[in-house]
């Protein structure tokens, strides 16, 4: 028993060790940088190939986290969607894979091949999918509306990550890794709430997530009976929980005519509680869980990168992109 107990120990630091020392390997502030100064792609590959960066998340595609594929299954089909409503080939899709993305290349190849928006849903999702991209068209998925269901699709998988965490896990477990998941859905939902109010779409209570953590039905409500984006973008700042994740969110948007900048704050808040999972409770699965985001949050920063100096936008504006630990 004495024996049992204490190879358990061992073997649970070592994975806790590899675990946090792996963050020595992740790419800092400076580096990020100065990557975004590069004078093109071919320059950053460089850059990296220099680095550990490459072994590194190849070896952590093949073994994230069962529950944390539910966001990236989301992820992939969502993009899918989008770019084939773009009318964009299947070769510049598979281009765009997220590095972490764990649905096989055949599988989403045959999605590819699909037209009707409802079957791809059903296809790559379940029921709750198809129900809530009900009212969208292949044909009609233009700028603000294609960024609308790609919210959509997204927001369905951060409600399957957030329900397995809530309803499947216990103890320090739930508690540590509930306000990363509980978090993202609700910023999904309001991205869904404020897009579809620059759009002027209907039916928006259809499309959101029914779950919710700090945004409770009452806001919901508020947010819904908000009579512009700007309403509710000011309605959201004063927020007991998110107004100051979100404070300035109308200046930001009326200034960058974008919402992007409530990804990078989640992105942000993410990194936040990754730091305290590290400093806390050691026996939990939320440590997996901060890892997976740190590496997820690295690559999403690569990509800004690799697609701002591509496209010869200015430093400044590219590290505005960039969801960097202050």
């Amino acid at each position: 028993m004495y024996s049992d107990t204490l190879s358990h120990l061992v073997r649970d630091n070592y994975l806790i060790a590899r675990l946090r020392g792996s963050r020595s390997h992740l790419l800092g502030r400076q580096q990020l940088f100065a990557l975004s100064e590069s004078k093109s792609q071919t320059e950053i590959i460089g850059l990296l190939a220099e680095g550990p960066y490459g072994p590194e998340l190849s070896k952590l595609g093949a073994e994230s986290s069962t529950i944390y594929r539910r966001r990236f299954d989301a992820y992939s089909a969502a993009s899918l969607v989008v770019f084939k409503a773009q009318g964009k080939t299947w070769e510049e899709y598979l281009s765009t894979r997220l590095p972490l993305a764990l649905m096989n290349e055949q599988e989403l190849h045959r999605l590819y091949s699909l037209d009707d928006l409802s079957i791809i849903a059903r296809e790559a999702g379940d029921r709750h999918l198809v129900d809530r991209v009900k009212g969208f068209s292949m044909t009609d998925l233009e700028g603000e509306k294609a960024s609308l269901i790609r919210d959509v699709i997204n927001g369905w998988g951060e409600e399957r990550f957030y329900k397995y965490i809530d309803e499947k896990l216990s103890g320090p477990d739930r508690e540590n890794c509930l306000p990363v998941a509980g978090s993202a859905i609700d910023i999904a939902n309001l991205t869904i709430i404020i897009r579809s109010k620059l759009i002027g779409a209907s039916g928006v209570r259809d499309h959101l997530i029914p779950s919710h953590w700090k945004l409770n039905q009452r806001v919901i409500d508020q947010l819904l009976a908000a009579t512009d984006a700007a309403q509710a973008l000011d309605a959201v700042a004063s927020h007991e929980y998110y107004g100051r994740l979100l404070s300035g969110s109308r200046q930001k948007y009326e200034e960058s005519k974008s919402l992007s900048f409530m990804e990078i704050a989640l992105r942000r808040h993410h990194l936040d509680l990754s730091r305290r999972l590290f400093l806390g409770f050691p026996y939990s699965v939320g440590i997996v869980l901060a890892f997976l985001i740190l590496k997820e949050n690295e690559a999403r920063n690569l990509a800004a990168v690799l697609a701002g100096v591509a496209a010869g936008l200015p430093t400044d504006e590219l590290r505005s992109l960039l969801a960097i630990q202050e």
